[in-house]
């Protein structure tokens, strides 16, 4: 009896153990998984910038755009940045991993992992793009540049190199070219009927203006203060070119001497500020009332802005039509 009563006890004691180690071993696999989920969710959470440079390069220029070299696939504003980034061939004809990367770590790109996949230096081919774009596409004598700036509407710098030779015939694709496109596929049919696509590499450029001095934000930009060079783009109304887009403008933020003025960083000088004490009117039954109003914001002629009538105390809202005059919304 008392035998029995050991091997009882014995087998429950293997059985506890058993029950212990499959439930430590269940207990694990489950946070297991819901590790691995977590890091899976965290990396499918994060944006990749790819950005792919083969062993050999073109460019038609002294100077180029990581667009016009590399191949760039990631979230929209980082593929941006990077594609701008700008690099002089050297003596040498090769661009450095370490040049770029450190174009990339000196730009504003955040929050995206970055795979960059290129060789420790590439090798790059300076082509003279003047004798090719001179190629002629059709009959009746049009450049290819003449027809690229034709279909995109560019009124500025284009450098148009052809991947393959132009045939003679009629041009019919595509309808327009958006500026600042690295490629674009032209499209003829011969005389006899036939069709042939041509690949293009563009390059684009216009002037670009520059301050000649440090300015804090809220300053206002006079014809003294601004610079201009040529840059070349891969997109179109980025920057300021012209001096009547940046006169009397104030800045956003405030920018270093020789850095290129954004269109995104100026804005209209208020005509109007706030807290400035200026004249409510309103047209009733053909009479004009006045009165005095306190601004509640600043604001440029055109804008609605919010006023407190100093005879009512009442905030209204008017459009701002003059210097110090507001007329106000029914």
């Amino acid at each position: 009896m008392s035998n029995s009563v050991s091997e009882i006890n014995v087998n429950t004691r293997l059985l506890l153990v058993r029950y212990k180690v499959r439930r430590t071993a269940l207990l694990f696999t489950l946070i297991s998984i819901m590790l691995l989920s977590e890091i899976i969710a965290i990396a499918a959470a994060t944006d990749v910038l790819s950005i792919r440079i083969p062993d050999n390069v073109r460019s038609a220029f002294n100077t180029f755009t990581l667009s016009e070299v590399a191949d760039i696939e990631g979230p929209g504003e980082a593929s941006r940045i990077a594609g701008m980034l700008n690099f002089s061939i050297s003596a040498a004809k090769t661009l450095s991993r370490e040049d770029v990367i450190k174009a990339i770590q000196e730009s504003d790109i955040a929050g995206v992992r970055i795979e960059l996949r290129m060789s420790s230096l590439v090798s790059i081919e300076v082509v003279d793009s003047a004798r090719q774009t001179e190629e002629r596409t059709s009959e009746e004598g049009h450049t290819l540049r003449e027809v690229i700036r034709k279909l995109s509407n560019w009124e500025f710098g284009i450098e148009a190199v052809p991947q393959k030779q132009i045939p003679r015939g009629v041009l019919i694709g595509p309808a327009s070219i958006v500026p600042g496109s690295a490629t674009a596929t032209l499209k003829f049919r011969d005389n006899g009927g036939r069709e042939h696509s041509v690949p293009v590499r563009l390059t684009w450029s216009q002037p670009a203006l520059t301050l000649k001095r440090s300015m804090k934000r809220g300053e206002v930009i006079q014809a003294a203060d601004i610079g201009e060079r040529s840059i070349k783009i891969v997109a179109p109304n980025v920057y300021a070119s012209s001096p009547n887009e940046v006169i009397g403008k104030a800045l956003r933020k405030s920018q270093q001497q020789g850095e290129i003025i954004l269109l995104s960083l100026i804005e209209d000088t208020p005509t109007i500020h706030r807290g400035k004490i200026i004249t409510l009117f309103i047209n009733v039954g053909g009479m004009m009332i006045e009165s005095k109003g306190e601004a509640q914001q600043s604001g440029s002629v055109g804008d609605t802005i919010n006023v407190r009538n100093l005879s009512s105390k009442k905030i209204v809202s008017g459009i701002i039509r003059a210097p110090e005059r507001v007329e106000v919304l029914r």
